[in-house]
């Protein structure tokens, strides 16, 4: 592989600390960065579980972003850190203890890919109040930030029972979930200098994303960068405009990259509008260029995304052709960040694209020709380290000149990748995304919607089936209902930090002998939300094929003629699903242990 992956620098010793390498992102950089979290997604993104896949996901990324790590102001609760009360001592959180973190980080680190933090700094929560931070001691030094390091414009001046802030007004953008910090204090700098060394050198983290940096003006970033000299450093400046990026940017010294909004708010609109001539500006007016921080002199300096935790469950998700927009993002210069829930949902594709970008070559400095912008198709060839590649977005039956079909590496619904560098792909498993476990939820057998209850599959490569499933009433209708989950649980937060399955449109009618389509709600997303489907009350064999996205009910070919075991203590339900204790003379269904009948009793 010829990405250039994360690789720890002791530069005290090889060059003396000042001479190592500059603060910023590396020039010619071709790693890709994955966002290995999305919001809410505690079960999913534990620590451990991160660590367990990163044989896998070393693979393919050479960074990876994380939630901010230090203990907030939700303590061991379900918070996504962005409301930090400790900086040096307690890293305990919902994702995990300390020591996992830091097995995590060093298992990576073997394996060259770095972990980035996500460092909060714009703002902090007391540990009992809105002031009273902690007093926290690193290498021989007591940190303790107090009310005349908060901003005097911050709103907790305006709170009975605080402590009054004394620092000078904010310098960015106020925040209102917690006190914003007063970073013209010098003991606020020395606080954030010695906390970004701290995750770098005893954390080991590789690098950092800056949250929320229109917070405060760019050059204390510059301070603090300069004084711990990540090798990576970008920040959430989140605005599309490039002047104003680009102005933040140049603020930090060129000591940080930035997110591309600028970037991912033309794509959402190119693929909104379906038209593909907003993928393209023109760089000083006449060169036509991808659009973005990328399109002209800033392509290092940007970190280009599709759809990121914030912007995924606002108005800014990304609800185009999801690969296509990747293909976009990881055939164009910048450092490309793919998101957690993308690269879950369409895996193969990815790694695909991503093998396509490394064996290229293609890095954050790339040069691009756009061979051809209209509204039905983006065209450009790329130049690699390594050789070239021409990727084509859109539905156009066009080729490049000099290419042919034997060239294509990858390609799928309005994408396509054009290539003459050999590529090494992995060998694929076709189920490799599907989950090892589904269950049967909803008004089945004895169940009525327990979170903790439901039918575990019999799984055959995309296919699982559920035998002689009883539907029962719902109580409100002559019919049940039932969806499928990945996870059980005491809640349903539980459940929902799987995948659901569900039908495509509310109570979705299904009966014997039809099928109907499947959708997939992805974890801690929208899950919530998944819809059913409702069928009359009897017994199905039900089947659910995650190949094809289908889902199909059959009568149980011993339901009338089955062996009865008759040492199973009977259960009985009429013809409408409803158990009945005492049934009386007339027809019942019976079920004796995993044996299913209709009987009649006279």
């Amino acid at each position: 592989m010829n990405t250039r992956r994360y690789v720890p620098v002791i530069a005290s010793v090889l060059f003396g600390a000042a001479a190592t390498m500059a603060a910023g992102w590396p020039s010619d950089y071709q790693g890709v960065m994955l966002q290995g979290f999305y919001w809410d997604s505690f079960n999913d993104t534990k620590w451990t579980n991160l660590e367990s896949q990163a044989d896998e996901l070393s693979k393919s990324f050479s960074l990876i972003w994380i939630p901010n790590s230090a203990r907030d102001q939700q303590g061991g609760g379900r918070s996504m850190g962005y409301t930090p009360v400790y900086w040096f001592t307690n890293h305990n959180t919902v994702f995990g203890t300390e020591a996992e973190l830091r097995s995590m980080i060093a298992t990576y680190k073997e394996k060259g890919t770095g972990i980035i933090e996500d460092v909060v700094i714009n703002h902090r929560c007391g540990v009992t109040n809105w002031t009273d931070f902690p007093a926290e001691k690193w290498r021989g030094t007591t940190y303790k930030l107090g009310p005349e390091h908060i901003c005097s414009t911050d709103e907790v001046r305006n709170q009975s029972g605080q402590a009054k802030p004394t620092g000078a007004p904010d310098t960015g953008d106020d925040f209102d979930g917690a006190r914003d910090l007063d970073h013209t204090s010098a003991a606020v700098q020395d606080n954030c200098k010695a906390y970004c060394k701290f995750l770098l050198e005893d954390m080991g983290y590789a690098g950092f994303r800056y949250d929320m940096v229109k917070g405060y003006a760019g050059k204390y970033t510059k301070i603090y960068n300069e004084y711990s000299v990540p090798e990576f450093s970008v920040g959430e400046y989140w605005d599309g405009n490039y002047d104003a990026v680009k102005a933040w940017i140049d603020a930090t010294g060129k000591t940080s990259a930035a997110f591309d909004f600028p970037f991912k708010y033309a794509v959402n609109d190119a693929f909104a509008s379906n038209d593909l001539t907003k993928l393209v500006w023109k760089a000083n007016g006449t060169n036509p260029q991808p659009a973005g921080m990328i399109h002209y002199g800033y392509q290092q300096y940007s970190v280009t995304f599709v759809d990121n935790h914030d912007t995924y469950r606002d108005g800014s998700k990304f609800t185009g052709n999801v690969i296509a927009a990747n293909a976009f993002m990881l055939c164009s210069p910048g450092t490309p960040c793919v998101f957690l829930p993308h690269w879950k949902s369409f895996k193969n594709e990815i790694k695909r694209l991503i093998a396509v970008r490394n064996a290229v070559g293609v890095h954050n400095m790339s040069a691009v020709k756009v061979l051809q912008s209209s509204k039905d198709c983006y065209m450009a060839e790329v130049t690699g380290a390594n050789g070239k590649l021409v990727v084509k977005i859109g539905s156009a039956f066009v080729s490049p000149e000099g290419y042919t079909d034997e060239d294509i590496k990858t390609s799928g619904s309005d994408y396509c990748v054009w290539t003459k560098t050999n590529v090494e792909f992995e060998p694929v498993d076709p189920y490799e995304s599907l989950p090892e476990k589904l269950y049967l939820m909803g008004h089945v057998n004895s169940y009525a919607w327990a979170t903790d209850k439901g039918i575990e599959a019999v799984r055959d490569g995309s296919t699982y089936t559920f035998n002689n499933v009883t539907v029962n009433s719902s109580g409100t209708a002559f019919a049940g209902y039932f969806s499928f989950a990945t996870t059980l649980g005491k809640t349903w937060d539980d459940v929902n930090s799987g995948d659901r399955y569900g039908a495509s449109t509310d109570d979705e009618s299904i009966a014997t002998g039809e099928s109907a389509a499947i959708v997939r709600y992805p974890a801690d997303v929208n899950a919530s939300s998944a819809k059913s489907w409702s069928a009359r009350p009897y017994v199905y064999n039900i089947t659910a094929d995650l190949a094809s996205m289908r889902v199909t009910l059959s009568s149980p070919s011993g339901i009338d003629d089955a062996a009865v075991d008759t040492d199973a203590e009977p259960e009985y339900y009429n013809l409408q699903g409803v158990r009945v204790d005492n049934p009386g003379p007339g027809i019942y269904i019976v079920r004796r242990g995993e044996t299913v009948t209709k009987e009649m009793i006279r």
